[in-house]
Protein backbone atom coordinates (compact mmCIF):
# COMPACT_ATOMS: atom_id res chain seq x y z
CA UNK A 1 0.00 0.00 0.00
CA UNK A 2 2.90 2.36 0.75
CA UNK A 3 4.06 1.90 -2.84
CA UNK A 4 0.63 2.99 -4.10
CA UNK A 5 0.81 6.23 -2.12
CA UNK A 6 4.36 6.94 -3.32
CA UNK A 7 3.34 6.29 -6.92
CA UNK A 8 0.35 8.61 -6.47
CA UNK A 9 2.64 11.40 -5.31
CA UNK A 10 4.97 10.81 -8.28
CA UNK A 11 2.01 10.87 -10.66
CA UNK A 12 0.80 14.23 -9.34
CA UNK A 13 4.35 15.63 -9.56
CA UNK A 14 4.38 14.66 -13.25
CA UNK A 15 1.09 16.50 -13.73
CA UNK A 16 2.56 19.57 -11.99
CA UNK A 17 5.52 19.48 -14.40
CA UNK A 18 3.08 19.25 -17.30
CA UNK A 19 1.09 22.21 -15.98
CA UNK A 20 4.22 24.31 -15.48
CA UNK A 21 5.41 23.43 -18.98
CA UNK A 22 2.10 24.58 -20.40
CA UNK A 23 1.92 27.81 -18.46
CA UNK A 24 5.61 28.73 -18.72
CA UNK A 25 5.54 30.76 -21.92
CA UNK A 26 2.18 32.45 -21.31
CA UNK A 27 2.48 33.05 -17.57
CA UNK A 28 5.31 31.68 -15.41
CA UNK A 29 8.13 33.11 -17.55
CA UNK A 30 6.90 36.63 -16.76
CA UNK A 31 7.53 36.22 -13.03
CA UNK A 32 7.82 38.51 -11.12
CA UNK A 33 6.91 41.27 -13.59
CA UNK A 34 3.66 39.91 -14.90
CA UNK A 35 1.95 41.81 -17.72
CA UNK A 36 -1.77 42.13 -18.34
CA UNK A 37 -2.67 39.63 -15.63
CA UNK A 38 -5.31 40.80 -13.14
CA UNK A 39 -4.73 40.04 -9.47
CA UNK A 40 -7.38 37.35 -9.45
CA UNK A 41 -5.45 35.32 -12.03
CA UNK A 42 -2.59 35.09 -9.52
CA UNK A 43 -4.96 34.15 -6.72
CA UNK A 44 -6.52 31.41 -8.85
CA UNK A 45 -3.10 30.12 -9.87
CA UNK A 46 -1.89 30.09 -6.27
CA UNK A 47 -4.98 28.20 -5.09
CA UNK A 48 -4.57 25.58 -7.79
CA UNK A 49 -0.86 25.13 -7.11
CA UNK A 50 -1.44 24.81 -3.37
CA UNK A 51 -4.06 22.16 -4.13
CA UNK A 52 -1.67 20.22 -6.38
CA UNK A 53 1.12 20.39 -3.81
CA UNK A 54 -1.32 19.10 -1.21
CA UNK A 55 -2.05 16.16 -3.49
CA UNK A 56 1.66 15.35 -3.44
CA UNK A 57 2.28 15.86 0.26
CA UNK A 58 -0.73 13.94 1.58
CA UNK A 59 0.05 10.50 0.09
CA UNK A 60 3.72 10.92 1.06
CA UNK A 61 2.67 11.48 4.67
CA UNK A 62 0.69 8.23 4.58
CA UNK A 63 3.53 6.30 2.97
CA UNK A 64 5.97 7.51 5.65
CA UNK A 65 3.67 6.59 8.54
CA UNK A 66 2.62 10.13 9.42
CA UNK A 67 -1.11 9.50 9.30
CA UNK A 68 -1.86 11.94 12.13
CA UNK A 69 -0.20 14.81 10.25
CA UNK A 70 -2.05 13.69 7.11
CA UNK A 71 -5.39 13.99 8.91
CA UNK A 72 -4.56 17.37 10.41
CA UNK A 73 -3.32 18.76 7.11
CA UNK A 74 -6.34 17.28 5.37
CA UNK A 75 -8.58 19.73 7.23
CA UNK A 76 -7.24 22.41 4.89
CA UNK A 77 -9.23 20.69 2.13
CA UNK A 78 -12.50 21.79 3.73
CA UNK A 79 -11.51 25.41 3.12
CA UNK A 80 -9.24 25.10 0.10
CA UNK A 81 -11.65 22.95 -1.91
CA UNK A 82 -14.53 25.48 -1.86
CA UNK A 83 -12.08 28.30 -2.56
CA UNK A 84 -10.86 26.46 -5.66
CA UNK A 85 -14.46 25.91 -6.80
CA UNK A 86 -15.28 29.59 -6.30
CA UNK A 87 -12.14 30.62 -8.18
CA UNK A 88 -13.03 28.31 -11.08
CA UNK A 89 -16.47 29.91 -11.25
CA UNK A 90 -15.05 33.43 -11.18
CA UNK A 91 -12.45 32.61 -13.83
CA UNK A 92 -15.29 31.42 -16.07
CA UNK A 93 -17.36 34.51 -15.35
CA UNK A 94 -14.44 36.82 -16.02
CA UNK A 95 -13.66 35.06 -19.28
CA UNK A 96 -17.27 35.38 -20.39
CA UNK A 97 -17.44 39.11 -19.74
CA UNK A 98 -14.05 39.67 -21.35
CA UNK A 99 -15.53 38.03 -24.45
CA UNK A 100 -18.59 40.29 -24.26
CA UNK A 101 -16.44 43.42 -23.89
CA UNK A 102 -14.23 42.23 -26.74
CA UNK A 103 -17.34 41.81 -28.88
CA UNK A 104 -16.65 38.13 -29.49
CA UNK A 105 -19.75 36.52 -31.05
CA UNK A 106 -22.05 34.93 -28.46
CA UNK A 107 -21.77 31.56 -30.18
CA UNK A 108 -18.01 31.53 -29.61
CA UNK A 109 -18.18 32.75 -26.01
CA UNK A 110 -20.74 30.01 -25.30
CA UNK A 111 -18.37 27.36 -26.66
CA UNK A 112 -15.60 28.41 -24.26
CA UNK A 113 -18.06 28.04 -21.40
CA UNK A 114 -17.84 24.27 -21.91
CA UNK A 115 -14.31 24.33 -20.53
CA UNK A 116 -15.13 26.52 -17.53
CA UNK A 117 -18.34 24.75 -16.52
CA UNK A 118 -17.10 21.20 -16.95
CA UNK A 119 -13.90 21.96 -15.03
CA UNK A 120 -15.74 23.55 -12.13
CA UNK A 121 -18.47 20.89 -11.93
CA UNK A 122 -15.99 18.00 -12.23
CA UNK A 123 -13.73 19.40 -9.52
CA UNK A 124 -16.71 20.07 -7.24
CA UNK A 125 -17.98 16.52 -7.77
CA UNK A 126 -14.63 14.81 -7.14
CA UNK A 127 -13.84 17.00 -4.12
CA UNK A 128 -17.28 16.40 -2.60
CA UNK A 129 -17.04 12.64 -3.08
CA UNK A 130 -13.50 12.64 -1.66
CA UNK A 131 -14.73 14.41 1.48
CA UNK A 132 -17.78 12.15 1.81
CA UNK A 133 -15.48 9.12 1.54
CA UNK A 134 -12.74 10.53 3.77
CA UNK A 135 -12.95 7.45 6.02
CA UNK A 136 -12.68 5.15 3.03
CA UNK A 137 -9.03 5.67 2.16
CA UNK A 138 -9.24 3.81 -1.18
CA UNK A 139 -12.17 5.83 -2.54
CA UNK A 140 -10.90 9.06 -0.99
CA UNK A 141 -7.53 8.71 -2.69
CA UNK A 142 -9.08 7.97 -6.08
CA UNK A 143 -11.36 10.99 -6.04
CA UNK A 144 -8.49 13.21 -4.94
CA UNK A 145 -6.40 11.91 -7.82
CA UNK A 146 -9.37 12.77 -10.04
CA UNK A 147 -9.10 16.44 -9.04
CA UNK A 148 -5.44 16.37 -10.05
CA UNK A 149 -6.13 14.80 -13.45
CA UNK A 150 -8.34 17.79 -14.25
CA UNK A 151 -5.24 20.00 -14.34
CA UNK A 152 -3.89 18.21 -17.42
CA UNK A 153 -6.23 19.97 -19.85
CA UNK A 154 -5.53 23.59 -18.88
CA UNK A 155 -1.80 22.97 -18.41
CA UNK A 156 -0.69 20.50 -21.08
CA UNK A 157 -3.27 21.90 -23.50
CA UNK A 158 -1.60 25.31 -23.41
CA UNK A 159 1.78 23.69 -23.91
CA UNK A 160 0.60 21.85 -27.01
CA UNK A 161 -0.67 25.15 -28.43
CA UNK A 162 2.38 27.29 -27.62
CA UNK A 163 5.11 24.73 -28.33
CA UNK A 164 3.65 22.68 -31.20
CA UNK A 165 1.20 25.10 -32.76
CA UNK A 166 -1.85 22.90 -32.28
CA UNK A 167 -5.25 24.52 -32.52
CA UNK A 168 -7.33 24.88 -29.37
CA UNK A 169 -9.70 22.18 -30.56
CA UNK A 170 -6.87 19.76 -31.39
CA UNK A 171 -4.94 20.37 -28.17
CA UNK A 172 -8.01 19.84 -26.00
CA UNK A 173 -8.95 16.74 -27.94
CA UNK A 174 -5.52 15.33 -27.10
CA UNK A 175 -5.73 16.24 -23.42
CA UNK A 176 -9.31 14.96 -23.21
CA UNK A 177 -8.08 11.59 -24.49
CA UNK A 178 -5.31 11.59 -21.86
CA UNK A 179 -7.69 12.62 -19.07
CA UNK A 180 -10.11 9.89 -20.12
CA UNK A 181 -7.50 7.17 -20.67
CA UNK A 182 -5.95 7.47 -17.19
CA UNK A 183 -9.11 6.75 -15.16
CA UNK A 184 -10.28 4.21 -17.76
CA UNK A 185 -7.07 2.19 -17.31
CA UNK A 186 -7.35 2.50 -13.52
CA UNK A 187 -10.99 1.39 -13.75
CA UNK A 188 -10.02 -1.69 -15.75
CA UNK A 189 -7.29 -2.48 -13.21
CA UNK A 190 -9.67 -2.22 -10.25
CA UNK A 191 -12.21 -4.45 -12.01
CA UNK A 192 -9.47 -6.98 -12.78
CA UNK A 193 -8.26 -6.92 -9.16
CA UNK A 194 -11.87 -7.14 -7.90
CA UNK A 195 -11.56 -3.85 -6.02
CA UNK A 196 -14.24 -1.23 -5.55
CA UNK A 197 -14.34 0.20 -9.06
CA UNK A 198 -17.04 2.82 -8.43
CA UNK A 199 -14.70 5.79 -7.86
CA UNK A 200 -12.82 5.28 -11.12
CA UNK A 201 -16.10 4.54 -12.91
CA UNK A 202 -17.50 7.86 -11.69
CA UNK A 203 -14.37 9.72 -12.73
CA UNK A 204 -14.27 8.03 -16.13
CA UNK A 205 -17.91 8.81 -16.87
CA UNK A 206 -17.43 12.43 -15.78
CA UNK A 207 -14.41 12.82 -18.05
CA UNK A 208 -16.30 11.20 -20.92
CA UNK A 209 -19.27 13.54 -20.54
CA UNK A 210 -16.91 16.53 -20.46
CA UNK A 211 -15.16 15.36 -23.62
CA UNK A 212 -18.48 14.83 -25.40
CA UNK A 213 -19.67 18.31 -24.42
CA UNK A 214 -16.55 19.84 -25.95
CA UNK A 215 -17.30 18.18 -29.28
CA UNK A 216 -20.93 19.32 -29.18
CA UNK A 217 -20.15 22.89 -28.14
CA UNK A 218 -21.79 24.31 -31.27
CA UNK A 219 -24.96 22.26 -30.89
CA UNK A 220 -28.26 24.06 -30.39
CA UNK A 221 -28.72 22.29 -27.05
CA UNK A 222 -25.42 23.51 -25.62
CA UNK A 223 -25.76 27.00 -27.02
CA UNK A 224 -29.22 27.32 -25.43
CA UNK A 225 -27.96 25.97 -22.11
CA UNK A 226 -24.90 28.24 -22.09
CA UNK A 227 -27.00 31.31 -22.89
CA UNK A 228 -29.37 30.55 -20.00
CA UNK A 229 -26.48 29.75 -17.65
CA UNK A 230 -24.79 33.06 -18.45
CA UNK A 231 -28.08 34.89 -17.94
CA UNK A 232 -28.60 33.31 -14.52
CA UNK A 233 -25.08 33.19 -13.10
CA UNK A 234 -22.88 35.64 -15.02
Amino acid sequence: MEKVYRNTAIFIVLIIFGVQWGFYRVYTSEFPNFKDNPTFDHIHGALMMIWMVLLVVQPLLISTGKANIHRQLGKISYVLGPLVIISLFLIGKTGYWNAVVGKIPAVESHTFMVLDIRGMVSFALFWSLAMINRKNSSAHMRYMIGTGILAIGPGVGRGLISEFGLSLHASLTVTDIIELAIPAVCLAYDIYKKKDYRPWLTITITMLVGAILWHFKYSDAWQAFAAKYAELFY
